[in-house]
């Protein structure tokens, strides 16, 4: 009997070494997978022929690098710092710049065949001043970020063909107008946009008259009637600019949107709006004068008195006229 339990014995335990020996424990067997991001989860494009590639810091001032997509400032970059892009995720490149891993901003980093954009994106919570979302809040607002840009992009291509100026706007050259001109100029652009966007009439018009001074600067020959940075269907034009940074007005260098014409301008301008950010004003399109504190609210402009000074506007030149009713 002991002998049978012995025989018993020696056949478990050979077949326990065959099984080992069949699947030996090895680093490769538990080593992480390199396309993996730790952080993130991310799969590393590195993987794709288009990554690793050089990129340049394209941007007005130091460019934060954060720990994930909108996630802990892990330091501040100079314009025109070299950085190496390893991948990308959402609005973010993954990067390493100075021996460090994380992730910049796309909009201003500048790879081949990619040129920063240098376009102020929508910056989630507190973000914008040096605040961070929780990893997965982070990567949510980036990929989301990124989804809006590709169809903005998509919208504009599309739209590019029909922005021809016509009307009282074909004639325009430039250069400041009466009130009343200025408003039988660019009423029926504003208009017509509101029918297709619903954004208010007298909140376009109000905005284009302070922006550009009735018309007295469009930034040049960008003909941007609304003070939009970044890079237009034109190109850009790098240009001195007042903004409110911590209670204070300051002076800075900045790239503002060129267009072809004032019509592109505009609508370029109605696409913006349509951006989630200001996804919220737009349930007071039939109340202009709320339209505009939501739309200040969510971060158009920096100026603490710009919604009221849009409102004293439209009132003294009655620009509600133009509205869709």
């Amino acid at each position: 009997m002991k002998k049978l339990a012995f025989m018993f014995l020696i056949v478990f335990l050979g077949t326990c070494f065959s099984l080992l020996a069949a699947t030996p424990f090895t680093e490769d067997a538990v080593k992480p997978d390199d396309s993996t991001n730790v952080a993130t989860g991310d799969k590393n494009t590195k993987v794709d022929d288009k990554f690793p590639v050089a990129g340049t810091i394209e941007a007005g001032s130091r460019l934060r690098l954060r720990s994930w997509p909108w996630g802990v400032v892990l330091g501040l970059f100079e314009p025109g710092s070299s950085v190496t892009v390893t991948g990308v995720s959402g609005e973010f490149y993954q990067v390493e710049i100075d021996g460090k891993k994380g992730y910049m901003h796309k909009n201003y980093i500048s790879i081949p065949g990619a040129p920063a954009s240098q376009e102020e994106p929508y910056y989630p919570g507190d973000t914008r001043n040096g605040g961070h979302l929780s990893m997965n809040e982070g990567k949510t607002a980036s990929d989301e970020g990124s989804k809006n840009k590709s169809s903005s992009s998509s919208s504009s291509s599309s739209s590019s063909s029909s922005a021809a100026d016509t009307g009282a706007i074909s004639s325009y050259k430039g250069g400041k107008l009466s009130p009343a001109e200025f408003s039988r100029v660019f009423g029926p652009v504003a208009r017509e946009n509101m029918r297709r966007t619903g954004v208010p009439a007298s909140v376009t018009l109000a905005q284009a008259a302070l922006e550009t001074g009735w018309g007295s600067s469009s930034i040049g020959d960008a003909k941007n009637m609304f003070g939009i940075k970044g890079t237009g269907p034109a190109g850009s034009t790098r240009v001195s600019t007042q903004e409110f940074v911590n209670g204070r007005m300051i002076t800075i260098q900045d790239n503002f949107r060129k267009y072809h014409s004032w019509q592109e301008s505009f609508d370029d301008h109605a696409k913006l709006l349509q951006n989630s950010r200001y996804g919220y004003a737009l349930q007071y399109k039939n109340n202009p004068d709320r339209y505009a504190q939501e739309i200040h609210k969510a971060g158009y402009a920096t100026d603490p008195n710009y919604a009221s000074k849009l409102i004293g506007i439209m009132k003294a030149n009655n620009f509600y006229q133009w509205d869709v009713k």
